[in-house]
């Protein structure tokens, strides 16, 4: 396939932080082999899908591409690369689409492979380096995702993620706090470690420090800067990591503990080694330990054979948990796992969108009555961006906040302080002081 001379690239991550985050290293190789990315597939030489296996509407998005990709690259104007999350009965029937199929951990051999293609591509076979060694490129100058391990042990029986990541595998602390040390000293104040079970770090290799111990490493490191984590899992949420978050004022008050399910038995169904009781006892520790707490949680409804009688157990979870944000999904059959060979996906799909919208309801009821007592605080915003006609941040929650302030204010980065005015569904309006 022979390109033109302009070599420009285009990457979409789908799902996922982690996918986010290996998007941005399969950024850096291309940029390093002399392409230029581009913000829309439209015009760009290169297309690299870091796909998500978590829900079929994903892999559909895919497909649907394909009918404006096809025509150019049967032109020899476009090649197509997949990667990331792929499980292999969706791998078999999309490999016929892309010109290159790879699994993300052999990315650095991603120009061999190119070159492999009838492209006009130059390959120094001398440099030879792991994923890991690859010093992404950013999509952010002030947040930024840090992988610090890989694979998930896990089984949960709805979950594709072992059959495409594999089994879980601590990154190097050295390498960690290295690439940390990177991201602060270049301003970077929002600091994201990524793992499918986060706190599972370190228990495959016993010559590393716990997850509790690498987070109190971080957040001693000078610098003026937030540190957050994505996602731990509720069997390895133990005390010390509880400490460490009430310990340091750098690491965010704000925790994602997925539940899935508030009821037992869908919980056994799904391979979730922890009752709704055990999950309760750590929500409660986490809110004794850490004043002013922020939890979200992530929630499935309609997996086989969910009752109306156990999904109200997860309307009352949450209730009683009082999330301020909850990441619902609908349940969605994956080929290749326990619970598509074992169960029948038998909820209606209009079941599963009403149990959904339930679940929304709950959770801007409890946001809302958890944020009214902040109105009229200040609060510390990390700002985003500007959007039509006001500034968009976040606070230590992770909670949107607005406010007016000059377009060129050039505010994109900082800090600042903002008076909270007004709590509406998952965000505020504030005023600048």
């Amino acid at each position: 396939m022979q390109m033109n001379d302009t070599k420009t690239y285009y990457i979409w991550p789908l799902g996922c932080q982690t996918n986010k985050s290996d998007g941005e290293r399969v950024a850096a190789i291309l940029d390093k082999m002399g392409y230029s990315r581009v913000d829309s597939d439209d015009n760009a030489n290169i297309v690299a899908v870091v796909a998500c296996a978590i829900r079929q509407s994903a892999v559909d998005r895919i497909y649907g591409k394909f009918r404006k990709w096809g025509k150019r690259q049967r032109d020899g104007e476009l090649i197509t690369i997949l990667t990331g999350c792929v499980l292999p009965h969706d791998k078999k029937r999309l490999t016929p689409k892309f010109d290159l199929v790879f699994d993300i951990e052999d990315l650095p051999k991603l120009p061999l492979m190119l070159a492999q293609t009838s492209m006009e591509v130059t390959v120094d076979r001398r440099d030879q380096m792991e994923y890991f060694d690859i010093k992404p490129i950013r999509n952010s100058s002030f947040r930024a995702w840090v992988p610090i391990m890989k694979g998930c042990d896990k089984f949960c029986t709805y979950c594709a993620v072992p059959y495409t990541r594999g089994r879980e595998r601590s990154r190097s602390s050295a390498e960690i706090l290295k690439e940390v040390e990177s991201l602060i000293d270049e301003g970077y104040k929002d600091i994201h470690l990524l793992g499918q079970n986060v706190n599972s770090y370190g228990m495959d290799n016993y010559n590393e420090i716990t997850f509790a111990e690498l987070m109190n490493q971080i957040a001693s490191l000078d610098g003026n800067f937030w540190l957050r984590f994505h996602a731990p899992h509720p069997r390895d949420f133990t005390a010390d990591v509880i400490e460490v978050i009430a310990r340091h004022e750098k690491i965010c008050s704000q925790i994602n503990l997925p539940a899935q399910s508030g009821n037992n038995q869908v919980l056994r169904k799904m391979n979730r080694p922890y009752t709704r009781e055990k999950y309760l006892e750590i929500i409660r520790d986490i809110k004794a330990g850490i004043p002013n707490v922020s939890l979200s949680t992530d929630i499935i409804v309609g997996f086989c054979d969910e009752t109306e009688e156990q999904f109200l157990d997860s309307v009352s979870l949450m209730k009683e948990c009082e999330y301020d944000m909850a990441f619902t999904a609908q349940y969605s059959m994956r080929p290749g796992t326990v619970a598509a060979r074992r169960f029948e996906d038998n909820i209606d799909p209009d079941e599963k969108r009403r149990r959904e919208d339930e679940l929304t309801k709950v959770l801007e009821q409890t946001f809302t009555a958890n944020q009214q007592k902040n109105v009229g605080k200040v609060d510390r915003i990390l700002v985003e961006k500007y959007s039509k006609d006001h500034w968009l941040g976040r606070n230590e929650h992770f909670i949107t906040v607005e406010f007016n302030a000059p377009e060129d204010a050039q505010l994109r980065g900082t800090f600042q302080n903002i008076e909270l005015q007004k709590v509406a569904p998952f965000r505020f309006t504030g005023k600048l002081v």
